[in-house]
């Protein structure tokens, strides 16, 4: 049987088999091979590559001249001014200015109410019957702002049974065998050294003591507890220049109408000293100075009147303000071992006149505004002085609506006759009337003009 015949296949056709075989074959190789290193330049694709280093003739390059480019001064841009441009646009307050040249940073703790429960505070403001209405007004005000701890301490049975019954919170600070026929020398110092008697009484028991006068006029709440956290005994304010050989001889003096005693052993050593200087009758401002300089003090750092600190700079007809220290100090007895800081004088303002060109910042937390004693009613005038305080100081009006008279020997009646005129807003003395034939006189709103010194 013979063998069936295969078909002979074309040359062609075995030709594209090969080339299909040896493509499969490329791909199937290239895939193998190229994989790990695509995954291998994924995973480090910030690997540098380098190259080997070629030196480039320079000898037939061009030599490239050097050009000096003027400087060019750009004009400095203050940004603060440009911030304060933007504040003002949205009604954001500027920076904080003060016209005794340094702005107050104290008093600006943020005191928790768990920490404010554990301290006995009093803020302790003294009238007689005859003070009762400033007493009311700064009563009052102190709420307003949020305080709660303030209380009147009244000198006089009839006072303590007239606030009692209007509900004001009062303590008695009785004066015994009260002296009325010498008001200065008799009754009110007997006043002075009644309210020492009392703060120190109730420091020894535990509580911390603010003492200041009701004519003192508080611009906004500090919690006082920060003044006993902050850690030192006793805080004092500076007062003008009384008493004057004090001022002299030391170049300053500390306010007998503003204090604060933290309740601590070394207070009450303090205190024991001044009670025992004052008697039954003092004037507590000459007691507290000098027991300032009895006491051996060491101060942190410079004394206060060094001849770099800082001054209040007063206009040439203010004498009482010119000079007067404005930073705040700190030291230790080294008798007592009490601890103490003088407040600086935008925190506690303190000034004769100065209103409004000598106002404080918008940090001050209290001002001492002197009176007028050309005022016929003292105690109209200082309640005026509230008015006064609140609208060129804490509401910044514009200067120009203060009106300066000078009077001298042939218009000092006229002067008086016209503070005391139902058109003057306020008006008081730089030099307290201490100089009858040149007494610088400031009327605030009154609606006249100054021909020299003569008012018309």
């Amino acid at each position: 049987m013979s063998a069936r015949a295969l078909p002979r296949r074309r040359k062609g056709s075995r030709r594209n088999e090969w080339f299909l075989t040896l493509t499969i074959a490329f791909s199937i190789l290239s895939l193998l091979t190229l994989e790990p290193i695509a995954r291998n330049s994924v995973k480090n694709h910030n690997t540098a590559i380098y190259l080997p280093r070629v030196d480039v003739p320079t000898a037939d390059l061009p030599v490239v001249q050097r050009v000096d480019v003027p400087r060019v001064d750009v004009p400095r841009v203050d940004f603060v001014d440009e911030r304060n441009n933007l504040n003002a646009a949205r009604n954001v307050p500027t920076k904080l200015t003060s016209g005794i040249g340094l702005v107050t940073t104290d008093g600006r703790w943020d005191i928790k109410p768990d920490v404010s429960a554990k301290y006995d505070v009093k803020i302790l403001g003294f009238t007689d019957t005859k003070y009762i209405p400033i007493a009311k007004v700064w009563y009052e005000r102190l709420t307003r702002l949020g305080y709660k701890e303030h209380y009147i301490a009244a000198h006089e049975v009839a006072a303590y049974d007239h606030l009692i019954r209007l509900n004001y919170r009062v303590i008695p600070c009785y004066v015994e065998n009260p002296d009325y026929k010498k008001f200065v020398w008799g009754f009110f110092r007997q006043i002075m050294a009644a309210r020492v008697e009392l703060v120190r009484d109730l420091v020894k028991n535990g509580t911390h003591v603010m003492l200041t006068d009701v004519d003192n006029v508080f611009s906004r709440y500090v919690n006082p507890v920060g003044f006993v956290e902050e850690g030192y005994d006793v805080y004092h304010a500076y007062e003008l220049g009384y008493p004057t050989h004090l001022k002299r001889d030391h170049g300053f003096v500390i306010c007998g109408g503003h204090h604060f005693f933290r309740s601590s052993d070394a207070t009450i050593r303090y205190l024991d000293m001044a009670v025992n200087d004052c008697g039954g009758k003092c004037d507590d401002q000459v007691v507290f100075n000098e027991l300032l300089w009895k006491l051996d003090i060491e101060w942190d750092g410079e004394e206060p009147s060094h001849p770099g600190a800082k001054r209040i700079v007063s206009p040439a007809a203010n004498t009482m303000n010119a000079d007067l220290l404005v930073e705040s100090a700190t030291g230790r007895s080294r008798i007592t071992n009490h601890t103490f800081k003088i407040w600086d004088r935008d925190f506690a303002w303190r000034l004769s006149g100065g209103i409004p060109e000598l106002c404080p910042s918008k940090k001050n937390w209290l001002g001492m505004p002197s009176m007028n004693n050309l005022f016929a009613n003292k105690i109209q005038a200082k309640l005026i002085l509230f008015d006064v305080w609140d609208k060129y100081c804490l509401q910044s009006e514009a200067q120009e609506t203060a009106v300066e008279i000078v009077c001298n020997s042939s218009t000092t009646v006229g002067c008086k006759s016209y503070c005391v005129g139902p058109k003057c807003k306020a008006c008081w003395t730089e030099q307290f009337g201490q100089d009858d034939k040149k007494i610088t006189c400031k009327i605030i709103d009154v609606g006249v003009t100054v021909n020299h010194t003569r008012i018309t």
